[in-house]
């Protein structure tokens, strides 16, 4: 998968301009980040502010370290898939917007990815784009999406959103949580959860209520994105806890159904990114 960098010449032009605007206005480099940051409503004016503040200093330290680690998590990623991955990974400043997502259209993804966001450090990036490329290995077996009907290069970014259903939501972020494991065992659980440890540690003294809430909702309007809400489950609750709830049932699933000896699990997971969300049981 081709690494393309938007940091460097991001920040190089902020620099010379003190204008976040004005760099992503002026740099031709960086007119596919403009117009992201368009489509998103970007508040350049706060990102700016953040940029020019002390705090910055470690992010943009981190950043600068992770543009050259980059391409390492890929090649760790393609190695243990064993194939190259479709579309680009995009360094980025993070505007104070997003960490990563793997954005899908027309059968290649662009994965966006905030290098220096105010919540990572080098565990959490490293875990974090070994997440999101889960979804892109995921996204072009055969299986996964085959009830369209056609080529995965003939299907529009409406049509993918339009087919995604509650049921391949939570198999896809299941899967990534644990791949993320999978290749940077070392780092904390949390991290993989994109937590604070308190939070991940909310969800272990309380999966029960989470296991309740989840299952009452795929079996009512099946509207599973409300839980990247905080407090769906309870006041107090994290955002995203269906990632939590969903990687739990795949790795317990897995582990008794599929796994002979702890050495098969590698194989069995991988494998698993290429079934259709019907066939994991765990989920009925």
């Amino acid at each position: 998968m081709k690494v393309v960098n938007y940091y460097t010449p991001c920040i190089e032009s902020f620099d010379k301009t003190g204008s976040l605007k004005t760099a992503l206005s002026t740099n031709e480099q960086l007119t596919v980040l403009k117009k992201m940051a368009e489509e998103w409503g970007i508040d350049l004016e706060n990102a700016e502010r953040w940029m020019k503040g002390d705090e910055y200093k470690s992010q943009r330290k981190l950043a600068v370290s992770f543009t050259t680690l980059a391409t390492e998590v890929v090649d760790k990623v393609e190695s243990i898939f064993g194939k190259k991955l479709e579309g680009e990974v995009r360094l980025s400043p993070s505007l104070m917007r997003f960490d990563g997502f793997a954005r899908y259209d027309s059968g290649s993804h662009a994965v966006w990815f905030g290098i220096d966001h105010p919540d990572a450090d080098e565990g959490y990036l490293k875990a974090l784009m070994a997440h999101e490329l889960s979804h892109v290995y995921r996204d072009h077996q055969p299986k996964v999406w085959s009830f369209l009907g056609k080529p995965l290069t003939d299907v529009s970014r409406k049509e993918y959103l339009d087919a995604m259903t509650a049921h391949e939501h939570i198999t896809s972020e299941g899967l990534a949580t644990l791949f993320s494991q999978l290749v940077y065992p070392e780092v904390p659980l949390h991290l993989h959860h994109y937590y604070f440890p308190e939070e991940m540690q909310w969800c272990l003294a309380n999966y029960s209520k989470i296991d309740k809430a989840i299952i009452d909702c795929l079996k009512t309007d099946q509207e599973i994105w409300k839980f990247y809400e905080d407090d769906i489950i309870e006041e107090g609750s994290p955002s995203r806890t269906q990632y939590y709830w969903s990687a739990r049932k795949i790795n317990e699933w897995l582990t008794t159904n599929h796994v002979k000896s702890p050495s098969d699990y590698k194989t069995a997971l991988i494998q698993a990114h290429g079934w259709h969300a019907g066939e994991f049981l765990c989920f009925q």
